[in-house]
Formats: C-alpha cells, sequence, structure tokens
C-alpha cells in the first residue's frame, strides 16, 4: 500500500495543477518594440562622448541619429536637476539622411540656462517617441562651469 501512494502522488499532483486556471492580469500592455536611437556630437565622425561641464548661456551640439524607416515621431528633451525638472523642449523627428554615417540626423537645441548657479549637476533625458508609442531615452549628464 505503501508504493502504490508514492506512485500515485505525483499523478494526484498533475491532475491538480492541470484543474488550476490561473487568470491573466489584463492591467498592462507590452509595448511595442522601439527602433534605433542615438545622440551625440556630430563632426568628421559621429562623437557620443559630451564634455561633462558647460558654462551658463553656452549651448551644446545634440545631434540625433536614428532610422527614418523606424516610424520616428517626436524627440522630447527633459532637464532635471536636485531641486527642479522640467521639458524644456519636444521636436518633431524631421532629420535628413546622411550618406556619411547611413542614418537619419537631425539637431537637438539646448542651452544650458543662464540661471543655474555654478558646480549644479544637470540631467538632460532625450527621448525619441515612435509613431507606435515605443520609446528610446539617451542621458547626457553634465556640470555648470565656468
Amino acid at each position: 500500500m505503501n508504493t502504490l501512494t508514492k506512485s500515485a502522488l505525483p499523478l494526484l499532483g498533475l491532475v491538480l495543477l492541470a484543474g488550476c486556471k490561473k487568470e491573466l492580469d489584463t492591467y498592462y500592455k507590452p509595448q511595442d518594440e522601439a527602433g534605433f536611437f542615438n545622440v551625440g556630437i556630430l563632426g568628421t565622425t559621429f562623437n557620443t562622448t559630451f564634455a561633462t561641464k558647460y558654462g551658463p548661456g553656452k549651448s551644446i551640439p545634440i545631434t540625433a541619429a536614428y532610422n527614418q524607416t523606424d516610424g520616428p515621431a517626436t524627440i522630447t528633451v527633459f532637464q532635471a536637476t536636485k531641486t527642479d525638472s522640467a521639458q524644456v523642449g519636444s521636436y518633431p523627428a524631421s532629420g535628413t539622411f546622411s550618406q556619411t554615417f547611413l542614418t537619419t540626423t537631425q539637431a537637438v537645441p539646448y542651452t544650458v540656462p543662464a540661471t543655474y548657479a555654478l558646480n549644479t549637476a544637470v540631467r538632460l533625458d532625450i527621448t525619441l517617441t515612435f509613431q507606435n508609442g515605443a520609446q528610446r531615452r539617451r542621458r547626457i549628464t553634465y556640470t555648470v562651469a565656468n
């Protein structure tokens, strides 16, 4: 009888598991896959390394690179410090194809606020939102300096 119980136990467990029906949560939706996106400084090469310090009022030469075939929609620039944060720009994705880099490039205007005190740490989040709702985000950090 002891052997019969031991051999029937796994079978009984399988029957019980098969009878359980788990409902899946429906309050979330998988996000569509995003396309290619990067930011850098455009020159003879596409340099993705930015300086760590910029002066107040200085323009940072940000260039967005993406594939037009991925269906880009908007480029958003969000700026944050320890004390405040704000969206500082939103631009339609309307770059031009670069034969040199074989991708679409677009200048993204950004100027360091003149009101920030020296040594303020600033984080920039540049987000490309695609037509299918997917997003790609790139981050730049710098310190306000002379």
